[in-house]
């Protein structure tokens, strides 16, 4: 047997997103049974560690999904896509937990074993002052990068010793997920960014208009339907309370001498209510009711009222379609600083008790079905199969 620990350290552009266009490795680093090192990322180097993965029983890891996609882009990644058998510590760690240690971190791990720590001179003195990787003095990136590696192996070590044999057996299920996992982010998502900005604007420019007829019930009194509060006075009475000026006087020295003088003031505007609130709709602040979409649907409006809850039910649906899928895909390109139209977001192991699946950064697990078209399939471009 001959387990191999890998790390890398890269520039910390975008949280290091290995899919960023500033993306740019730095170094990585290794251990294993004869000893450890960290390297600068070079041709030399990297041919040194495909020889190093290609003599090794298991490679391993911590978040190792992470360093699988930066070993990818560095061309290092034949022998674990031929098949080589990989570890997660972290999700090792989250099984150990019966799921319950959302992202385990390689610092606490470590240490629950008493296996020492991380170097923390790096993340305090540099990264947390926004230097990035490649202006830290070699020697002391060098010390962190092979610190990392080292707990990783004896990390590793430890749970070989503490899992039982169906543990392990799950873990090892688990990280061939991963590696399918890796693929799927890898390849990302394609979707059509020009129709995508076409719909946020037609749905900006129909909530505009809603939001206008709405205000004009109440001609000067600036409400806002996104609050929760103000939509409670408006829907079933109470204050809202707007900032005015109060004039108080003259100036009568300085530059602004002879110029009126104000003071800033507190408004209120009672409202009436336009329908009942449902009975046990109560929130803990005092004279404010549910306003939700489920709450809105079970209100029983009559007359003009209806009208108005059918614009807020409207409302509210084409926000949540504008922020979470819209406006949400392409701010996520956009952040993510991806090609246009690409979309790489991940899928997070260690994180869910039940022991599914969740997405993040955007979730793509949770995309509003009118966005079906949207997406590109790679498998029927240009008319072909």
């Amino acid at each position: 047997m001959n387990p191999l620990a890998i790390d890398t350290e890269n520039n910390t552009w975008n949280k290091g997103n290995p899919f960023d266009k500033r993306f740019k490795s730095i170094c990585y680093s290794w251990a294993d049974a004869g000893g450890a090192g960290a390297h600068q990322t070079n041709e030399g180097s990297l041919a040194e560690l495909s020889e190093r993965i290609g003599r090794a029983s298991v490679l391993i890891g911590f978040n190792f999904k992470y360093d699988l996609h930066v070993l990818r882009k560095l061309g290092v990644d034949a022998a674990f896509r031929e098949g080589l058998p990989i570890w997660c510590c972290q999700v090792a760690e989250f099984i150990l937990s019966n799921q319950t240690w959302r992202y385990p971190s390689l610092n606490e791990s470590a240490m629950k074993y008493g296996l020492g720590s991380k170097v923390d001179l790096i993340a305090e003195k540099y990264w947390k002052n926004g230097i990035q990787t490649e202006d830290i003095p070699w020697e002391e990136l060098q010390e962190y990068a092979i610190q990392d590696a080292v707990l990783t192996l004896k990390l590793y070590e430890a749970q070989q010793a503490s899992m039982s044999a169906s543990q392990k057996r799950l873990c090892r299920l688990q990280c061939m997920d991963l590696l399918i996992l890796e693929e799927m982010e890898w390849n990302g998502i394609r979707f059509d960014n020009e129709l995508c900005e076409a719909r946020a604007k037609e749905i900006e420019a129909e909530i505009k208009t809603i939001t206008d007829e709405l205000s004009g019930i109440y001609p000067g009194i600036p409400i806002n339907f996104g609050s929760g509060d103000q939509l409670s006075a408006f829907l079933y009475g109470g204050t809202i309370t707007t900032e005015g000026t109060e004039h108080i006087g003259f100036f009568k020295t300085g530059e602004r001498a002879g110029q009126p003088k104000y003071k800033k003031v507190e408004i209120g505007h009672e409202l009436p209510r336009l329908v009942e609130p449902l009975r046990g709709s109560e929130l803990k602040k005092p004279g404010v009711y549910a306003t939700n979409a489920d709450t809105l649907l079970k209100l029983r409006p009559k007359g003009t009222t209806k009208r108005i809850i059918e614009l807020i039910q409207r409302q509210v649906r084409l926000d949540s379609l504008l922020t979470k899928t819209y406006r949400g895909l392409l701010n996520a390109n956009s952040t993510g600083n991806w090609p246009v139209g690409m979309l790489h977001g991940q899928f997070n192991q260690a994180v869910v008790q039940t022991g599914r699946l969740s997405s993040s950064s955007p979730n793509l697990q949770n995309l509003d079905g009118a966005a079906q078209d949207l997406f590109i399939s790679r498998y029927q471009e240009d008319g072909e199969q």
